[in-house]
């Protein structure tokens, strides 16, 4: 069972972890703290758009060489 308590400045939420991985567990508090950052940023739409495209881009550039070296 999720539980949840509330104050005014705090939200404690126990989960349990029965049957989740290590990995499981620190991919969702990522996913938390992506989240947390996103509702505090004031980038528009555009510009997050941008941003992501920049890094993809960047990402694609150094590691394209791990996923294209069998092709010719």
């Amino acid at each position: 069972m999720i539980a949840v308590e509330t104050n005014d400045h705090e939200i404690h939420v126990n989960i349990p972890t029965d049957g989740m991985s290590v990995e499981s567990v620190r991919a969702f508090l990522d996913w938390l703290r992506v989240e947390a950052a996103a509702r505090r940023s004031r980038l528009t739409d555009e510009t997050a758009w941008k941003l992501s495209e920049d890094i993809k881009s960047n990402w694609w550039g150094q590691n394209q060489n791990r996923f294209n070296h069998d092709r010719k």
